[in-house]
């Protein structure tokens, strides 16, 4: 270990033939808990840091004659680097489950799991990956990971996980069904991001992995605060960036701004898609969560100029989508507690909230391209001067035009309805529908009095 807490071990090894072989080596006063045995390298530190104290275990049956291993931890000016480098050609795993293990060093935990190996079957490895932890703005902890990762044989999974006890962290990555060669660029913080690639030569027909696992919590007045990326039936290549929206003006509806931008592509469709954050686990305002189901090869959803809110999928559209946000401060005393939008077969829909007089505000939904769109709303006011909260509830009159053509005025309390898969089926009548939909007063008024002092739904 070097005097500012970075940490180094190595195993090179050149021998004349395969090999088995297991170790122990301590160091310290002998009060540091022995790790237990795994199949592969286990290391256990002393809490006052790994100078102290230290305890490894390594069983490695069936090695080659060459083998070439690394871990180590360097510290920089604004956080830390963890990398592993593992080679070898020709090992004979005793198991199918490899593991390396550093726990407790200055305070973090370092482990890598892979599952399905296949025992007694000469195999061919190569690990070389790197943990990137960055303090942020906010408090937030960002790691980043680049990982090129070869086996002789596909994988049932691979799952890595990373605690800072420090920072009050924890990241963890889970990939199932791996082909036998990846290169995976991922970063969980303020930002997150995804950018995978299979090699052309170990590409196959179908999803080239059947799913991956993204989670980042944060530890912050005494709970965690999580974010999580969930990918199913992930093509050949994909880019996946949600990253917050610097675009603020105070004099605009606030209705959308500080939403994150996501912007995904793909080599082919078919993926499906979860995301949950909370605010504070990526240092933006309010709560998100996001499903897609049957995506196609592009998506995007993100602030327009004008701030409103703009989807846009590429081809016949995503086959579900829901995208819900919620506890999001707006024009004060308001809170948005929250916004749902589900569409089936959704190519595009843009959202604005326009202020005509004061804050009275009429919402305006427009190119609204494919299947069906369900919005819904929820808000409340914070009054001080009567120390009340008020449960905001609108009559809504939605006036809907499709191609220019009026199609249907509609009523209804926080929300709306679109439905174009049968308009579309009209000969020459395919088009983009457009909602002007208006807050009644009167029974605004009377519901939101009736919510608030009589509850209900």
């Amino acid at each position: 270990e070097g005097g500012n807490g970075s940490f180094s071990y190595g195993l090179q090894l050149d021998a004349d033939s395969g090999f088995d072989m297991i170790f122990e080596a301590s160091h310290g006063n002998g009060t540091v808990e022995a790790p237990p045995w795994v199949h592969g390298i286990s290391l256990e530190a002393a809490r006052s840091g790994i100078s102290d104290g230290f305890h490894v275990r390594g069983w490695l049956p069936g090695l080659p004659p060459v083998i070439d291993l690394s871990i180590t931890r360097e510290m920089t000016e604004n956080g830390q680097d963890w990398a592993i480098q593992l080679g070898m050609e020709g090992w004979s795993p005793a198991h199918s489950e490899f593991i390396i293990a550093a726990r407790g060093i200055n305070g973090q935990d370092l482990i890598l799991t892979l599952q399905g190996l296949e025992p007694g079957t000469s195999t061919s490895l190569a690990i070389d990956t790197i943990f990137e932890i960055r303090e942020t703005t906010g408090g937030i902890t960002e790691v980043s990971t680049s990982t090129h990762y070869y086996l002789s044989n596909r994988l049932d999974w691979v799952h890595a996980l990373l605690i800072n006890r420090e920072a009050g962290a924890r990241t963890e990555i889970l990939i199932n069904g791996i082909p036998e060669s990846i290169d995976l660029r991922a970063s969980l913080g303020t930002a997150i991001s995804i950018d995978m690639t299979v090699p052309d030569a170990y590409r196959r027909a179908g999803p080239a992995v059947g799913s991956i696992m993204m989670q980042q919590m944060q530890w912050m007045d005494g709970q965690w605060w999580p974010a999580t990326v969930f990918l199913t039936d992930v093509p050949d290549s994909i880019n996946l960036t949600t990253e917050p929206d610097l675009n603020f003006d105070i004099t605009q509806s606030l209705a959308f701004q500080g939403t994150p931008v996501l912007d995904f592509s793909a080599s082919s469709g078919g993926m499906s898609l979860y995301i949950e954050a909370n605010g504070r686990a990526v240092n933006q305002r309010g709560d998100i969560i996001l499903l897609a189901q049957g995506m196609t090869d592009r998506m995007v959803i993100k602030p327009t100029e004008s701030y409103g809110l703009a989807i846009r999928s590429g081809g016949d559209g995503v086959e579900r989508i829901y995208l819900r946000i919620s506890n999001m401060p707006m024009t004060p005393p308001i809170v948005l507690e929250e916004m749902e939008a589900l569409g089936e077969n959704l190519r595009s829909a843009t959202i604005h909230v326009r202020q005509v007089v004061g804050p009275y505000s009429v919402i305006e939904l427009e190119d609204v391209q494919g299947g069906r769109i369900i919005a819904s709303a929820r808000a409340s006011a914070e009054v001080d001067q009567l120390g009340m909260t008020f449960d905001l509830r609108g009559v809504l009159l939605d006036a809907q035009t499709t191609g220019g053509v009026p199609t249907g005025t509609s009523i209804g309390v926080n929300g709306l309805a679109s439905d174009l898969s049968l308009l579309n089926l009209i000969p020459g009548f395919e088009g983009s529908t457009h909602h002007l939909i208006v807050p009644e007063p009167f029974s605004s008024a009377v519901l939101t009095m009736a919510a608030t002092f009589l509850g209900g739904d």
